[in-house]
């Protein structure tokens, strides 16, 4: 029986840094979820297992603190366990170190599995109840949870067409694109003045290819922004950043 906290290291190449030698939050994002992907195969709940029943994984929101970046040739160490299942939902957290075990950062998410023919969540306790048998409580996750997220009243906007590089294998925007569209609203500026501390995102609907989605940015505070993407309108992701 595997553990319940699962650990899992990533090797960080030039290639995957950006002008400053830092890895993108975006990555760091992609290996939570890689993470997350071989730790829930692992321990039986996985994607393969949930095809077979039609079922899916998805992420709901998701906030990430990030106290100091990797670089070119470190190690990122990604750590994460399901602190609790209520229902329709799961919370899994991580604890992110580098190759000296020295926590840089920490994140918290929360996931449905849903039915992929009537998108609807199901109730994960009835389907896996041994689900809770990996719930962990041993190790903190000190950052808030993610909350929701406030409109965005701004009349400047930015359109974008789903294209193929967007698209995940169930045919909707991937959540990690939208973290990407939404970061690529600042200039290069403020990359090379600040960096992202804390990030947050809540989906609220899905994107499929060909859609027209819209982006819109308010600074609510200094170093704090708010990003809505909405389609025909409709809000279907809602961020906050916070620079230091």
């Amino acid at each position: 029986m595997f553990s319940k906290t699962g650990s899992y290291q990533f090797h960080i190449e030039s290639y995957l840094c950006d002008f400053k030698g830092n890895v993108r939050l975006p990555l760091i994002g992609n290996y939570m979820l890689h993470a997350a992907t071989i730790h829930a195969q692992e321990r039986g709940f996985g994607y393969e297992v949930l095809m077979k029943d039609h079922l899916a994984w998805v992420l709901s929101r998701m906030s990430v603190e990030i106290y100091e970046y990797p670089q070119n040739e470190d190690d990122l160490i990604v750590e994460t366990w399901v602190e609790n299942v209520i229902r329709f939902f799961t919370q899994r957290c991580f604890r992110l170190m580098n190759q000296q075990k020295k926590i840089i950062g920490y994140a918290r998410t929360i996931w449905a599995a849903i039915d992929i023919t009537t998108r609807r969540p199901i109730d994960i306790l009835v389907w896996r109840p041994d689900v809770c048998d990996y719930l962990d409580d041993t190790i903190d996750c000190p950052i808030e949870k993610p909350g929701k997220i406030a409109q965005v009243h701004h009349d400047h906007a930015i359109s974008y067409i789903v294209k193929y590089s967007d698209i995940d294998i169930n045919k909707h925007m991937n959540s990690i694109r939208y973290l990407e569209h939404n970061i690529d609203l600042f200039d290069l500026s403020m990359f090379d003045r600040k960096t992202i501390r804390r990030f947050e995102i809540m989906y609220l609907a899905e994107s499929s290819f060909g859609d027209i989605v819209t982006f819109y940015k308010q600074e609510v505070n200094p170093n704090e922004f708010l990003i809505e993407t909405r389609k025909e309108d409709a809000s279907i992701c809602r961020s906050r950043i916070i620079w230091t």
